[in-house]
């Protein structure tokens, strides 16, 4: 009676235990996403009660929607720069990885950025893009070029955004990079240099192949980031910026559903675009196989 008594105690402390997780799983995640799918079948208007059920109506406009697919495009260019991330944060956490004088100061200076407020971030590189009184193309006057249009022309400012973007990633990047380097085993080193391993034929043979496991981390993280870019572009320019040329798929879904008040044609939007990372995650999965090593 005592080992039954004991092992049901258990089961409930276990289950008051999972409780606020799952309460949160619930309440913000599945309640959301169900009332999400639900009204993007329907002509939702926030100022108007009445949620009629309109079927594929939503979906058949947003494909046919010019700007939609302005946005989509706009979004998949923000992936493109990813793996140049990838490769100055992993330089930048070898040269930290080096027992050399100044690098912890280096290593919060990589970090810096990261952990700074967006919109103060933001104030200052409109500041220094600025291309009346900016720092750049004053720099560049110097030397007696004309610098671009920053802020008004769709193709620098999408350039400008990933540039920001890549600057605060990159430390983020390089720490998460050192943190497994130190992990390391050394034993696999000793042995690599017993045999005349180069430190060359080093990285690439053991400490690259080591590090796949976190690299593939960080390019799922960093893809689902990129994807999500809003505030930059909100703040960066207005209504998308010319012809929507900045505009990404998180601004089209937070200008139709606040601005335009347009809450069912939004979430048709963002159910397309949460499939869509749905299978590039799926297939990250997938092939990750062939690349990430899982160890022995």
């Amino acid at each position: 009676m005592f080992k039954k008594s004991l092992k049901r105690n258990e089961k409930i402390a276990g289950l008051l235990f999972i409780v606020p997780s799952m309460a949160q799983f619930l309440f913000f995640f599945l309640l959301p996403l169900g009332l999400c799918i639900w009204a993007s079948f329907t002509d939702w208007n926030v100022l108007v009660r009445d949620k009629s059920f309109i079927g594929l109506g939503n979906f058949a406009e947003l494909f046919q929607d010019r700007k939609f697919w302005i946005a989509m495009r706009n979004t998949v260019y923000m992936l493109l720069p990813i793996p140049a991330y990838m490769v100055l944060g992993l330089l930048f956490a070898l040269a930290c990885h080096k027992n050399i004088k100044g690098n912890k100061v280096f290593r919060v200076l990589y970090y810096l950025p990261y952990i700074s407020s967006i919109v103060a971030l933001v104030l200052i590189w409109k500041w220094i893009f600025n291309s009346e009184f900016g720092l750049v193309n004053q720099f560049l006057g110097l030397f007696g070029f004309d610098g671009p249009n920053w802020l008004n022309d769709p193709t620098w400012t999408r350039r400008m955004i990933i540039l920001m973007i890549g600057w605060k990633m990159i430390g983020i990047t390089a720490i998460y990079f050192l943190a497994s380097l130190k992990n390391l085993p050394e034993t696999y080193y000793e042995a690599a240099t017993i045999d005349g391993a180069t430190s060359t034929q080093q990285f690439f043979r053991i400490t690259l192949p080591l590090l796949t496991p976190i690299l593939f981390y960080l390019v799922t993280v960093n893809i689902i980031g990129s994807l999500q870019t809003f505030i930059e572009v909100n703040l960066f320019t207005t209504d998308g910026g010319r012809n929507y040329g900045v505009a990404t798929i998180i601004y089209y879904i937070w200008q139709k559903a606040f601005d335009y008040s347009q809450m069912g044609y939004a979430c048709s939007a963002a159910v397309i675009f949460g499939l869509f990372i749905l299978l590039l995650t799926a297939l990250q999965f997938k092939i990750s196989n062939k690349w990430v090593y899982e160890g022995e």
